[in-house]
């Protein structure tokens, strides 16, 4: 028995110092190659909002969405890093700027980006824009997203809002305020700080991407597919008459949005950024009253502050036909329709404020 015990615990000593190099390999390898102690330190509400790749499939075509390695929408795959401090102009939004269903070239921002390099403008804009996020989302990302990226000077934000602040919901992922567990936290912090996890994230997005289906997403409502469908304008001149505050609710989204409003303010003088605000449709432009009631707010805010708007809501002045998937998300079409409409209004602020 003891030449047998002799050879166990030789063995046990073998693997046991063995685990304990790798484990220092690992650790030293962390330490000086992992985002632990310096710059790119994002912390546990950046996961799944960078180094992101999903491919959607909808009607035997492939659909891809990419987030870049700072956590920006980007069309060609970037997982690397690059030099952030050339990123002047954000388009900032939720879904509707984020627009995952498109293919990039198709959004808001792949449009405007291509109208930009057609007048042979050096301007570029970057999207981040991500779903879900509302302007609380917006207020936070300076400090849990935009500071950790080095060198990020942006000197302009264009901001497409208010469809996310028709309701008033805490703890949002999207807004950087997830009530995480400990061990929520413990784990998406190694996430976002570990070189090895990141090197296995880049490698499984390029041979083992996430995949989803477009249909599920897509609206089943019967109703609403048939007024999809037809001709519903509802004009920004009969909004104004017939929309009112009517009660407590509509009176505590109207208060949370101004406050969140200057909560901003105080981050863009900070940043010292120009903000560029466009008002938000719905796909029968002017059909929903509460966002009716932001976008006036957004308006008074604007003019207070002389704040550049662009009003999409009062801008357009017929149907949007064949343009929206839903209540609030613009197709191919749509989103070329609004990029068209904004960008004579865009170019000419954004070539001033060059």
């Amino acid at each position: 028995e003891r030449p047998f015990k002799k050879k166990m615990s030789k063995l046990f000593k073998i693997i046991f110092y063995n685990i304990f190099i790798l484990l220092v390999f690992i650790l030293t390898i962390e330490i000086f190659f992992g985002y632990w102690f310096k710059e790119f330190n994002f912390g546990p509400d950046m996961r799944g909002k960078r180094i992101q790749k999903i491919v959607f499939q909808h009607e035997n075509k492939q659909i891809n969405y990419y987030r870049d390695f700072y956590g920006f929408r980007e069309g060609p795959y970037i997982n690397k890093k690059y030099d952030p401090s050339k990123i002047k102009i954000i388009f900032n939004g939720g879904s509707t700027g984020d627009e995952m269903f498109l293919d990039y070239e198709q959004t808001i921002v792949g449009k405007l980006n291509s109208y930009l390099k057609k007048d042979e403008l050096d301007i570029k804009i970057y999207n981040a824009s991500q779903a879900g996020k509302s302007l609380v989302g917006h207020v936070n990302e300076f400090s849990s997203w935009f500071k950790n990226i080095p060198n990020f000077k942006p000197e302009v934000i264009i901001y497409y809002l208010g469809i996310n602040d028709r309701k008033i919901v805490p703890n949002r992922w999207h807004n950087y305020e997830a009530n995480l567990s400990y061990f929520q936290n413990f784990f998406w912090n190694i996430t976002q700080k570990s070189f090895f996890w990141e090197k296995i994230k880049i490698i499984k997005d390029k041979y083992f991407y996430s995949e989803d289906n477009i249909s599920a997403y897509l609206t089943k409502d019967p109703d609403l597919l048939q007024k999809l469908k037809s001709n519903e304008f509802i004009s920004f001149d009969y909004a104004k008459k017939n929309y009112k505050i009517e009660n407590e609710k509509d009176l505590a989204i109207i208060k949370n949005f101004k406050s969140n409003l200057e909560n901003l303010k105080q981050q863009l003088e900070i940043w010292k950024i120009q903000p560029i605000f466009i008002t938000q449709i719905t796909y029968n432009i002017n059909g929903d009253k509460i966002l009716h009631l932001l976008n006036t707010e957004l308006k008074k805010f604007s003019l207070k502050y002389n704040y550049t708007i662009i009003k999409l809501d009062e801008i357009i002045n017929m149907p949007l036909n064949n343009s929206f998937i839903d209540n609030v998300h613009t197709n191919k079409n749509g989103s070329e329709k609004i990029a068209k409409i904004v960008y004579p209004f865009l170019k000419q602020e954004l070539i001033k404020k060059k």
